[in-house]
């Protein structure tokens, strides 16, 4: 990706928190209603602590599309975390994280459009592409 499509990135996510919305929470109450299983996982998830990880994860994905060496290390730490042999977390189940992600960016973003959805995407696939390897 360029450096002005990993700006527009950071912008829009950055827009994400302004106006006092909660938009990390606003992805989790998607998420979490996308599908059954879903919402077993996260049964016993703290999440004070869980909604500062995404928050870090999200970072970490763009870091990982921008070429920057901490997001190929912070992938890597998610990669290792969500294994089958840690929280099994299988890879057909990211696309429920991918839908939620850009469902919560569409609502809290005034600026999203189709320019975004895909710059998005992008972002989302190599992470989740990344991810899905090592499990």
């Amino acid at each position: 990706m360029t450096k002005d499509e990993i700006k527009k990135v950071k912008r829009s996510y950055s827009r994400c928190f302004i106006g006092g919305n909660d938009f990390i929470q606003h992805f989790y109450n998607l998420f979490l209603e996308s599908h059954p299983k879903i919402k077993v996982l996260f049964e016993n998830t703290d999440f004070k602590q869980q909604k500062l990880l995404l928050r870090q994860g999200i970072h970490c994905f763009i870091m990982y599309a921008e070429g920057v060496f901490a997001g190929d290390f912070c992938l890597d730490e998610i990669t290792e975390s969500h294994n089958r042999k840690n929280y099994n977390i299988p890879p057909e189940m990211y696309k429920f994280w991918k839908q939620s992600l850009l469902q919560a960016l569409q609502q809290e973003d005034k600026q999203f459009d189709e320019e975004l959805v895909t710059l998005w995407s992008e972002v989302i696939d190599k992470g989740i592409t990344h991810i899905s390897k090592g499990y």
